[in-house]
C-alpha cells in the first residue's frame, strides 16, 4: 500500500464556505461588469470590440503598446479586470461584518457599494495611473456607472450577505 498525503484545501474547514462565497461572488460581480462593459460599449452603442475594451484596461499597465499586442493583451487586460473585481469583493466581504447597516437592505447597500467603487475607480484610480483627470460628459456616465448600482454593487452585497445569514459569527 502506498504512502500518500492528504492536503486538505485549507487548515481550517470553517475557512472553506467563506473562500467559496468570496470566489463566487467575484466571479459573478466580475463578469456581469465585463460582460456589460462588451455589450455595451460594442454592439449597444459603439464600434469597439471585446479585445479592444480589454486592451483598454492593459493600456494601464502596458501604456499604448497594449492596443498592438493582440490577444495577448486583452487576456492581461480580462485578468486585470478580475484583479481588480476580486479585491472590491473581498473589501466588501471583509467589512460587511463590522458595518451593521449593510445588513439593512441588500440593494441599498448594494447600490451604495457599486457608486463607491465606480467613484474610486472612475474619479481616483484610474486617472492616477493613466495620468488624466477625470470628466464629467453625461452618456458615458451613465453607461460606467449603471452595471456598478444594478450589477456589480448588488451581486456582491446579495452573495455576501447570504453567507453572513447562514454563519451569523463569520469572521
Amino acid at each position: 500500500m502506498p504512502n500518500t498525503i492528504s492536503v486538505p484545501a485549507t487548515k481550517n474547514k470553517s475557512l472553506q464556505p467563506a473562500i467559496m462565497t468570496i470566489i463566487l461572488a467575484w466571479l459573478v460581480a466580475g463578469t456581469f461588469d465585463i460582460s456589460y462593459a462588451i455589450i455595451t460599449w460594442g454592439p449597444v452603442f459603439g464600434k469597439i470590440t471585446a479585445a479592444q475594451i480589454l486592451q483598454s484596461i492593459a493600456s494601464a499597465l502596458m501604456g499604448k503598446d497594449a492596443f498592438t499586442g493582440g490577444t495577448p493583451t486583452a487576456l492581461i487586460g480580462l485578468a486585470m479586470h478580475y484583479g481588480i473585481s476580486l479585491a472590491w469583493t473581498m473589501l466588501y466581504f471583509f467589512i460587511y461584518p463590522h458595518i451593521p447597516l449593510l445588513a439593512k437592505n441588500k440593494w441599498v447597500s448594494g447600490i451604495v457599494y457599486g457608486v463607491v467603487v465606480w467613484g474610486m475607480m472612475t474619479i481616483v484610480i484610474v486617472p492616477l495611473v493613466m495620468g488624466r483627470a477625470w470628466t464629467y460628459n453625461t452618456a458615458p456616465f451613465l453607461k460606467s456607472i449603471a452595471p456598478m448600482i444594478l450589477l456589480f454593487g448588488p451581486s456582491i452585497a446579495f452573495i455576501t450577505g447570504k453567507y453572513f445569514a447562514r454563519t451569523p459569527k463569520a469572521l
